[in-house]
């Protein structure tokens, strides 16, 4: 085995060089979720968070004649104060948790509209009456409201009633200098949306970043006109199903949204609602993933494949090294308890299969090809996947890296630095030391 000294000076100068990167997970799964976060709590936070989606849409926000912001009848924001904890004390702390690892979510939204809700028109007239500025309710409600949760990323426009650009332009405006992103989610009426868009982007043009096409309801003729939803400098197109409007099963819907992504039409897709338990919020989430690609691995970075059936059949996913919890695998595009089959696809490989959400407690490892996991191991939830790099350098044990260098696993993990670092990692496991601009990976003595 080829030795080296890891000696500051040395190490990098004549070691093997190498990079690695972060795992970018793309926003492409979204699903409303109404008032039943609240109310069945904390399982809803759990199923979420578990559950593959993206993003989630918190309907809703309403607001009243006098810029207080409530939901269903609760008040959120008063007189420019946070006041929802006297009858929710646990929203902003299971707000957090949505966005708070393991999970699958990565942007939380806030819905204002949707159908007989009177929002805008109460908008339009407190901005026409007092405008925009610091002083005003409208702005110092939903500036309490971003300070006292703010892992709310955007607001969701879903006016179907008011339709007014010069005011809606001016909220999204406030709201973006909030910190506030915008969405739009139309169903009809597409020159205002798109004066709206183009009002909005003139004055911010980084403010609307996704455009979400509802194709249910009063929207299911758009099923097959997503496409001429254009926006101009808003490249990022959605189109948004309702899990309980037709006949349809998972994997027809999901082959709706393949046909969109197959078409070029959307780049992600959405459903509406979550509002009961009576559907798998895992099968949609992970089928959309699959379909919209929410993270790339490259064939460099692929360390196994799991297949959804025996003899590597089905549908597969591919992993590169790391610890993957049940939300993680969702993302990835595997559904809870669907691998059948797993590829080992470079020599050093290793793949444990649990059964738990977690990683936690016993699983079932594997250095090789399995054509058929057997009926007790095949309810896989969470993967842990290592690679012993044969081309690593093995670091003597006399010559130890300086607190200087400090020392990764190879899926980005901080270990910490020097000696005591090392000592963190597995015997045999290849690391990443870095210094500076420079980087080595060894394998672990």
């Amino acid at each position: 085995m080829k030795r080296i000294s890891l000696i500051l000076l040395s190490i990098f100068a004549l070691g093997q060089m190498t990079s690695y990167a972060q795992t970018e997970i793309k926003t492409v799964s979204g699903v409303y979720v109404g008032g039943h976060i609240r109310r069945e709590r904390p399982k809803t936070i759990t199923n979420l968070r578990s559950s593959g989606f993206t993003y989630a849409l918190l309907f809703n926000v309403h607001v009243d004649p006098d810029g207080t912001l409530k939901t269903d009848g609760e008040t959120i924001c008063k007189d420019g104060k946070y006041v929802f904890n006297e009858t929710q004390p646990h929203y902003q702390q299971d707000i957090k948790d949505l966005k708070t690892k393991p999970t699958s979510i990565q942007r939380i939204e806030i819905v204002i509209g949707g159908w007989g809700n009177d929002s805008y028109d109460n908008i339009k007239n407190l901005i026409n009456s007092k405008g925009t500025g610091s002083t005003t309710m409208l702005y110092k409600n939903f500036k309490a409201l971003k300070e006292a949760v703010p892992e709310i990323d955007a607001v969701n426009n879903d006016d179907e009633h008011c339709y007014d650009v010069e005011t809606g332009a001016k909220f999204h405006i406030m709201m973006y200098n909030l910190g506030y992103q915008t969405t739009l989610a139309p169903y009809t009426y597409k020159s205002y949306w798109q004066s709206l868009c183009t009002k909005i982007r003139a004055s911010k043009p980084k403010a609307v970043d996704r455009i979400m096409v509802q194709c249910y309801d009063g929207g299911a003729a758009n099923v097959n006109q997503v496409g001429s939803w254009t926006f101009t400098g808003v490249a990022e197109r959605h189109a948004g199903l309702m899990y309980y409007s037709n006949d349809w099963s998972v994997d027809k819907n999901l082959e709706q949204f393949q046909k969109w992504k197959d078409d070029g039409v959307a780049s992600g897709g959405f459903v509406w609602v979550y509002n009961s338990e009576e559907w798998d919020l895992n099968a949609w989430a992970s089928g959309m993933n699959r379909v919209y690609k929410a993270v790339e691995v490259s064939d460099e970075d692929a360390m196994i494949e799991v297949f959804s059936g025996m003899n590597y059949k089905g549908y597969s996913v591919k992993l590169p090294v790391g610890t993957f919890t049940k939300a993680d695998l969702a993302v990835y595009g595997l559904k809870a308890n669907d691998m059948e089959s797993v590829k080992i696809l470079k020599p050093g490989v290793t793949a444990r299969l649990y059964k738990t959400e977690n990683n936690t407690g016993l699983g079932s490892l594997t250095k090789a090809d399995r054509k058929t996991l057997s009926s007790s191991n095949n309810m896989i939830n969470s993967i842990t996947v290592t690679y012993e790099d044969p081309d690593a350098i093995t670091a003597p044990e006399s010559e130890q890296p300086s607190d200087e260098v400090t020392v990764y696993t190879l899926d980005g993990k901080l270990l910490g630095n020097g000696k005591a670092a090392l000592g963190k990692a597995r015997r045999g496991e290849a690391v990443i030391m870095k210094s500076g601009d420079k980087s080595l990976k060894i394998r672990t003595k």
